[in-house]
């Protein structure tokens, strides 16, 4: 569209110039105004152009922004992810490794700032990626209760997930009672069996065998284009599986 208008510009400048050129040789009234015109509408035309321009980088200049931001966020989470990989929490053996599955996942303020870097990257490479959150069933009547067996069946499921998934694949802890998982290159049948892995290797795990996992699936592009919506929809998604029962999984519906 530019070239185009540039064209018009430099053709209405040309009219101008020959009509104006014109009318000084013939002392032509009426070709004067057509000068006067045809320079009038390259002016025009060149003023469009520039506000374009001036749009145009204005929108390259708030995208770099953006994907400056983005990159600081996602370097601040993979040096916090090595730290709580790597660093042993006050008071912990170094010979009892028992502290570190509830630490195997990031925290839940991590979360966000995945799913935004995940989407964009996958806008980008016309992939698709999927958002799973998991909750352990009656995990909020074990806390009021027995708080140290919720604490434990929390990080059962969080070894579990942490062995399970993908080392390309990001999971957080939802306060105390769930895990968000964001599954890279992933649609939907994909991340059926992922959450599925998890929920039969937790069932087979010493400290897991008398848990159940509900859980709640959505994907980009099919379920949702943008990150808030992708995690509004695997929430509602996991609302729907623990209104029908315990150990449910549930997809969110396609547009």
């Amino acid at each position: 569209m530019n070239d185009r208008r540039l064209t018009l510009a430099l053709g209405a400048g040309l009219v101008g110039l020959g009509a104006g050129l014109a009318a000084t040789v013939s002392r032509t009234p009426a070709l004067g105004i057509v000068a006067g015109l045809a320079a009038m509408g390259a002016a025009t035309t060149a003023a469009a152009i520039a506000a374009e321009r001036r749009r145009l980088g204005d929108a390259l200049h708030e995208a770099g922004v953006h994907s400056d931001r983005l990159r600081r966020e996602l370097a601040a989470l993979s040096a916090t992810l090595s730290e709580e990989r790597h660093v042993d929490p006050p008071g912990a053996d170094p010979a009892d490794r028992s502290w570190d599955a509830g630490a195997a996942l990031l925290d839940e303020r991590f979360f966000p700032v995945i799913v935004r870097q995940r989407v964009a990257a996958a806008r980008r490479r016309l992939q698709p990626v999927s958002v799973a959150i998991l909750r352990i069933d009656g995990i909020d009547e074990l806390a009021a209760t027995r708080p140290e067996a919720a604490e434990q069946a929390m990080s059962a499921l969080a070894e579990v997930v942490r062995t399970t998934l993908r080392e390309c694949d990001a999971a957080c802890r939802l306060g105390t009672a769930g895990v968000a998982t964001v599954l890279e290159d992933t649609a939907e049948a994909g991340a059926v069996w992922a959450v599925e892995r998890v929920r039969g290797a937790l069932q087979r795990s010493p400290a897991g065998e008398h848990l159940t996992v509900s859980a709640g699936i959505a994907c980009y592009p099919s379920h949702a284009l943008g990150p808030g919506e992708l995690v509004r929809a695997a929430e509602d998604a996991l609302a729907t599986a623990r209104a029908a029962g315990r150990d449910r999984l549930e997809v969110a519906p396609g547009d």
